[in-house]
């Protein structure tokens, strides 16, 4: 906490210990004058400490509670919150700082005074949140240790000091800035960039209050978008739908009587009475292609390419790959064939097309995985690649695949 001094109005910090036995003796950081001080530690919170003073100060007064609070916080003085609760005029020009008591001194000295008993000083009627001074003995060859413009405020208040808008001893008594302005905000409703020119001293609480009214006369008010609107529209639209739907077949059906009593028939007739051609008979379905062998697995792409295809030997491979894919039933398996130079992971298997007897005999190219022992063509990827009939020496055995 921080004390002035009766005599030389310097400004003095307090550290007061959490737990206090005798007296404490602190010398003006000014004059030297020693003061003596007794803590009563208080009941209650700073906020209520707060609500009571200024609801003492108000009803004595006779001003609202959130000008009280604004007096006793130094943002106003009483005659300019005197004249917003009349409705009156424009506020008196606020005075220089100077070295004097300021208005929110003498305003809590003022109710102070009036709530203390006959012949007690305002310093001994101060709230219980505060050190009470119960008596002023100077102290021998004291020295002031500290002066006022010494003293630390709230860095938010720097421009403003800067700006002359405050003085270092109101930027003191304000605290904190921002603690400050959000009070303000909430006590007269106001934007925060307008409190925080309140407490920057730069324009009055009347003067915010002003600027908040015309600010809000300028602002269009929001659109009201109805839900219920969008709503019916919905339900319109679907209501139309139906309508026209049911509609549509009621004319569909008008139409086919019609044509049915003027001797022409209907589109659904005429689509299943369709006259066919005399002396044809309706070419047989193609017959569904064979099934790929059991323990095959035959993977194919997005388009049905096949990409990959395993099984337990190169024949049933050979076979999976003719019967899957989007060619199944277009390809003949016809042998299994060694490689050359051979190899005992790698077998060609031989196909035709059967939609080009003409084209030359292909080849897939069926490998072993070693540490499965399955066979497997193509790599899982890409189309499985088909290759030339390679040329096998004389003599090299083949195994052939039967049709069945």
């Amino acid at each position: 906490m921080r004390f002035r001094c009766a005599q030389c109005r310097a400004l003095t910090p307090v550290q007061i210990p959490a737990r206090l036995e005798a007296p404490l003796v602190v010398p003006c950081s000014g004059c030297g004058r020693s003061y003596r001080f007794s803590v009563d530690r208080p009941r209650g919170t700073g906020d209520q400490e707060r609500y009571r003073a200024a609801r003492a100060f108000s009803e004595t007064n006779k001003i609202d509670l959130a000008s009280a609070y604004s007096v006793l916080e130094g943002i106003m003085s009483v005659e300019e919150a005197r004249a917003m609760r009349q409705g009156g005029g424009k506020p008196p020009a606020s005075k220089a700082p100077t070295s004097e008591r300021t208005a929110m001194e003498e305003a809590l000295l003022d109710a102070l005074a009036e709530g203390a008993p006959a012949g007690a000083s305002p310093l001994d009627a101060a709230p219980r949140g505060a050190p009470t001074v119960r008596s002023a003995v100077p102290a021998p060859g004291a020295r002031p240790s500290l002066s006022e413009a010494d003293v630390p405020y709230d860095a938010g208040f720097a421009a403003a000091v800067r700006e002359g808008c405050l003085s270092p001893q109101q930027a003191v008594e304000r605290g904190d800035r921002r603690a400050l302005a959000l009070r303000l905000s909430q006590r007269h409703r106001l934007p925060m960039e307008l409190a925080l020119r309140v407490a920057d001293n730069r324009i009055t609480v009347q003067k915010a209050l002003q600027h908040k009214a015309a600010i809000e006369s300028r602002t269009p008010p929001p659109p009201q978008t109805s839900v219920s609107h969008g709503v019916w529209n919905l339900m319109v639209y679907s209501v139309g739908a139906l309508i026209l739907a049911a509609l549509g077949v009621h004319i569909y059906d008008v139409w086919g009587d019609y044509y049915a009593r003027q001797g022409e028939p209907s589109l659904i007739a005429s689509a299943a009475a369709s006259p066919r051609h005399p002396g044809t008979t309706p070419a047989a379905a193609p017959a569904p292609p064979a099934p790929p062998p059991a323990l095959t697995v035959p993977r194919t792409d997005a388009t049905g390419q096949l990409i990959e295809v395993l099984g337990p030997d190169p024949k049933s491979v050979l076979v999976a790959f003719c019967r899957s894919g989007r060619q199944s039933g277009q390809r003949e398996p016809i042998e299994i064939g060694p490689t050359v130079p051979p190899d005992a992971a790698s077998r060609w298997g031989m196909f035709r097309s059967l939609g080009a007897l003409d084209t030359p005999v292909r080849a897939i190219l069926i490998r072993r995985d070693a540490r499965t022992g399955r066979w497997s063509a193509g790599d899982g990827r890409s189309p499985i690649t088909t290759f030339p009939a390679p040329e096998l020496p004389p003599g090299t055995r083949t195994v052939p695949i039967s049709a069945s």
